[in-house]
């Protein structure tokens, strides 16, 4: 059976477009000719490309006449049913890849690549007489489709090998992020090389935040809002953390960027170099977390039970020395106690504390009497109440004791 595909059958798995039947012996004759003149339209074509910037800048001359030559070989043989190698039909993905890898725009290697188009064509009617024009003017689909197969392929190639680069520079990425998160900062040219894949100042701002796997999506959402330019996520410990950077003018956390995302939130790392610390912060706090957080939280909200967490046995032991006392009593009246308190430190009012709890003025005031009568500490002095708060933290860090006095 004739071979009307332009694809040789030692490639049968090519995809080069099927031309309308074979080409007419005119036609035929004329892509002969111009293979054996293949130097002349290379000299043309080169003639007209080096002349744009891009190239000019990105592209030696010798790697552009030999792309011209392969690529025009490969179109004349597709054009005049001619058959084409394996090789020489892999000719527009290879010219795709390497001008990406070049860095040649996009839109410059589709305008260079259909520029075959014209200098095919000002070619077949300079070598066609005047009488032959019409015939010729009927084979233009031929030339035209050729050229579109090549183009389509280019850019493919081209997006694939982007596509390449831009996986391999987020693998760099998170390479050296986690060198830098795993250093103590104090490395320059660790902490410049970070800089420097993350397109940041050493002396950028940074926002830290850390979400545990159920909260994660919502840090990827925030992370999008906020945009690739500034925001970079990485996986560590088995937490997602958010590196943003902040804005040259604003030197906290803008509210919106987190709003609604259940997460931990370090102070803000003044400097690249600082990130590490803060990063080991934000971990800690989510760590600590117990669950029920709506929102970022901050060290400044959170450090209460992150020391919890961290004095181990001797928070246990903080506990038991201030809120043994409250072991005697019935459940609901130890209850009752540790609720008031808890509502009055938060408030600071006996006013509010009655709103909240739905009880009368005395009874919020009997309550804390009570609870000072048992353990000494009076809720209504600052420094009292935070060991008050803190050694409730610590009963709730520890389960065994607060199972053993059944403590809430």
């Amino acid at each position: 059976m004739h071979n009307t595909s332009g694809i040789a059958d030692e490639d049968p798995g090519g995809t080069a477009p099927r031309a309308p039947g074979p080409p007419p012996a005119e036609l035929r004759t004329l892509v002969r000719d111009c293979l054996d003149e293949v130097d002349a339209l290379v000299d043309r074509y080169v003639d007209e490309v080096s002349a744009f910037d891009d190239y000019r800048c990105s592209v030696p001359l010798q790697d552009l006449r030999e792309t011209a030559r392969a690529c025009f070989e490969m179109l004349l043989r597709m054009i005049g049913g001619l058959p084409v190698t394996r090789e020489l039909r892999e000719t527009p993905q290879r010219l795709g890849r390497r001008r990406a890898r070049q860095g040649v725009p996009l839109e410059r290697l589709l305008q260079a690549v259909r520029m075959d188009f014209r200098v095919l064509w000002e070619v077949f009617t300079e070598r066609t007489p005047p009488e032959g024009l019409p015939q010729l003017t009927l084979s233009a689909v031929r030339v035209w489709e050729a050229v579109e197969f090549h183009t389509v392929e280019a850019h493919a190639s081209y997006l694939d090998e982007i596509a390449v680069q831009a996986r391999e520079r987020e693998r760099e990425k998170a390479a050296m992020i986690g060198r830098l998160l795993s250093s103590d900062g104090r490395d320059q040219q660790l902490v410049s090389q970070a800089a420097t894949l993350l397109q940041a100042d050493l002396q950028d701002r940074f926002a830290v935040a850390a979400a545990l796997p159920e909260a994660q999506q919502h840090l990827r959402r925030a992370a999008a809002r906020i945009g690739a330019d500034a925001a970079h996520l990485h996986q560590h410990h088995g937490m997602l953390l958010l590196l943003a950077r902040l804005p040259q003018d604003r030197r906290e956390l803008p509210s919106d960027w987190l709003a609604g995302v259940p997460c931990a939130v370090a102070p803000v790392a003044g400097g690249l170099h600082r990130v590490p610390a803060m990063v080991r912060v934000a971990e800690a706090v989510a760590a600590s977390l117990d669950g029920r957080a709506s929102g970022p939280v901050p060290l400044s909200e959170a450090w209460m039970p992150l020391a919890a967490a961290r004095l181990g046995d001797t928070g246990a032991l903080l506990a038991d020395s201030v809120l043994g006392a409250l072991e005697a009593l019935p459940d609901h009246e130890r209850e009752r106690l540790v609720a008031t308190v808890t509502a009055y430190c938060d408030s600071g009012s006996v006013a509010e504390t009655t709103r909240r709890l739905y009880c009368h003025r005395n009874t919020v005031l009997n309550r804390l009497g009570r609870f000072t009568e048992l353990t000494g500490l009076r809720a209504t002095r600052p420094a009292e109440a935070a060991t008050i708060l803190f050694a409730l933290r610590c009963a709730r860090a520890h389960p065994s004791w607060a199972s053993a006095q059944q403590y809430p």
